[in-house]
């Protein structure tokens, strides 16, 4: 599995960014400014795991400290995506800016979003 995620990765431009699995899921540990710059880059990233049949993802933005509606974009994409693939599409440890901007457009409504990655990954378990 750790060759699946040095190939991906691989892809990636100059971002912030490392995957890693538990049990059948890819964490997205993702860090800084998601933007309209970068945020291509992550859709390669949600799309290269999906091309390859991984349908459970939890993203972590513990160290995000803005994105913007072209990330938003990404998230909900990928969420729909796996949503009719019979996969799942977390969040994890939203906090700061990010955090305001997904409550203010009501996207908890959208995502499952979870105050750690263990209870996230818990939550795809059951």
């Amino acid at each position: 599995m750790e060759n699946i995620h040095k190939e991906i990765l691989g892809l990636m431009g100059k971002i912030d960014i490392d995957c890693r699995d538990e049990g059948d899921a890819i964490i997205f540990d993702l860090a800084g400014q998601l933007d309209i710059y970068n945020s291509g880059e992550v859709q390669k990233l949600i799309d290269a795991y999906i091309s390859r049949g991984f349908g459970k993802f939890v993203l972590n933005l513990e160290k995000v400290s803005y994105l913007d509606s072209s990330t938003i974009s990404v998230f909900i994409s990928g969420h729909q995506r796996l949503k009719k693939m019979g996969g799942k599409f977390l969040l994890a440890r939203l906090t700061g800016a990010p955090k305001e901007v997904f409550e203010m457009a009501k996207l908890h409504d959208v995502f499952e979003v979870h105050e750690d990655v263990p209870s996230a990954v818990n939550s795809l378990l059951s």
